[in-house]
């Protein structure tokens, strides 16, 4: 079954890195918002549809525009392998497309809005901007952008509402809560860890590190990524309800990241540094980003809730050792 050339060319496994940004951008607003639960939670999982698909396109453009070099390095990806032909390809793209933004219009007008400017950045990366300087700047942005993506439902509340404290999943304590603060930091934490991780993932193939020569320095890499991190969780703890909760994932994080960039770090000294190396960092940061994710999930809505967003890590890292995530 897993080596359906469709699960390959729309990457399933990748699918569980996408609703934690959703949950993120959705729950940041809602504690403050008026909404019933039913309307909240149905914008919610429109949403998460809308994304997704709007996900899998990007997917499957990537692949339409990468032929090319995966007919050298990668022949047996669905396309160059012509276990999918181009035509069915572009048909699935146009189709995943339109699917999230029908699903977009069904919130309002604003997740139409912010799902046509995530679409036109992934044609626009896909097209000209994947092998140039700003690779990195526009793909965080993308991520950043589908954070933002899940509070889209709040501009369909009138915005007497907003603030009202009303509305659904109140914290125990929002003296300091701000919930359009917290989005921003949030946003700005999902843009800075994708940054990293596609930085790296520009010399991912054997053609680009050879054209590249990249020489990674993965200690400098952890102690910029560490010090940025400890900025914004200083920043978020301000803003967040559930500080302890919020705390305790982010402490799992470090945890993790960490060893991550020990693991890179001492596999890099005994093999070298080749392609490999950067497909297992680019790999495992991406799996991490649900962690990375749930922590912010944690601080908005408890621990049970990022507790339950964090499991999805499971299942792609389970996912990724049968499909490729790159």
């Amino acid at each position: 079954m897993f080596q359906s050339p469709y699960f390959q060319l729309f990457r399933i496994s990748n699918i569980f890195t996408v609703p934690p940004d959703i949950l993120v951008g959705f729950l940041a607003v809602s504690t403050y918002s008026s909404s019933s639960i039913g309307y909240s939670i149905s914008d919610l999982v429109t949403l998460i549809f809308s994304s997704v698909f709007l996900y899998i396109g990007g997917l499957v453009l990537n692949d339409l525009f990468d032929i090319k070099v995966d007919r050298l390095e990668r022949p047996n990806r669905p396309l160059p392998s012509g276990r999918i032909k181009k035509g069915k390809a572009i048909l699935f793209t146009v189709l995943f497309f339109s699917i999230g933004l029908a699903f977009a219009s069904l919130v309002n007008s604003t997740a139409v809005g912010i799902s046509l400017l995530m679409i036109v950045g992934i044609i626009a990366y896909n097209y000209k901007i994947k092998n140039g300087y700003f690779r990195p700047y526009l793909m965080a942005a993308i991520r950043a952008l589908n954070v933002i993506y899940g509070a889209s439902f709040i501009f369909d509340i009138p915005i007497t509402s907003i603030g009202s404290r009303e509305g659904i999943m109140i914290p125990s304590s929002t003296s300091n809560f701000d919930p359009w603060l917290l989005l921003t930091v949030a946003a700005s934490t999902v843009y800075f860890h994708i940054f990293i991780l596609t930085s790296l993932s520009k010399s991912e193939t054997a053609q680009e590190f050879s054209r590249i020569k990249i020489k990674l320095n993965i200690q400098n890499i952890q102690i910029i990524y560490l010090i940025f991190l400890i900025i914004s969780i200083s920043i978020a703890l301000i803003f967040t309800p559930y500080k302890l909760d919020f705390l305790l994932f982010i402490l799992l994080f470090l945890f993790l990241i960490n060893l991550l960039f020990n693991r890179a770090l001492k596999r890099g000294n005994y093999y070298g540094q080749d392609q490999a190396l950067i497909q297992f960092v680019v790999k495992n940061m991406l799996i991490l980003l649900i962690v990375l994710d749930s922590a912010f999930i944690a601080g908005e809505a408890g621990i049970l809730s990022g507790s339950i967003v964090a499991m999805l890590s499971i299942p792609c890292l389970i996912l990724s050792k049968k499909i490729s995530m790159t």
